[in-house]
């Protein structure tokens, strides 16, 4: 370059470094394979799915050997081990009844919850005992003096939180349990 000409080396890469600053970053290439970080609606959807008749489908293959098994319209498997259905059904009892459980409540890897031998019997009053859902939905099917087993899948038992540390994240719980009328203490 020639003396006095108002721009040299310095002053031609500051310009370039300027537009470059100016460019627009819309026109940087947007790629297709770029990975996702956050799923849709429709990935949650499908995972939620799956994982439904992944515990579904072990839920049946546990329940598969019980001979006289039902499943009830929420996924509960269960099985009357004694059946008295002379007496009056639970879910006929006057409200406030309160029942007395005799109970094994155990993970599907037989770590055990709860057990009337060591904890003693529940209380249990139908629609007002803080047990989950399908623990009231099995008991009201009951009648006096029943002896059932049972499956509760995550959804109708402490689901997708468990009740740390003793109930893990989606358990199913194994319940076996003879139902009767609460009795006072001797």
């Amino acid at each position: 370059m020639r003396p006095g000409t108002p721009f040299g080396l310095a002053g031609l890469l500051g310009l370039m470094s300027l537009t470059a600053c100016w460019s627009n970053p819309f026109d940087e290439p947007q790629y297709e394979d770029r990975p996702k970080t956050v799923p849709t609606q429709v990935d949650l959807i499908a995972f939620h799915k799956q994982r439904a008749a992944e515990i579904d489908s072990l839920i049946s293959s546990k329940a598969s050997t019980w001979p006289g098994r039902e499943e009830t319209g929420t996924g509960i498997r269960l099985e009357w081990l004694d059946r008295n259905t002379e007496a009056a059904k639970v879910s006929d009892l006057p409200k406030g009844t309160v029942l007395e459980l005799h109970h094994r409540f155990a993970l599907l890897d037989d770590r055990v919850i709860t057990t009337w031998p060591n904890d003693g019997p529940i209380a249990f009053e139908l629609n007002a005992t803080d047990l989950p859902s399908g623990f009231h939905e099995v008991i009201g099917a009951a009648h006096l003096g029943d002896s059932v087993r049972a499956l509760i899948p995550p959804s109708r038992a402490w689901g997708m939180t468990g009740l740390p540390p003793e109930i893990p994240q989606e358990a199913i719980i194994y319940v076996e349990m003879g139902i009767d009328l609460y009795r006072l203490p001797e």
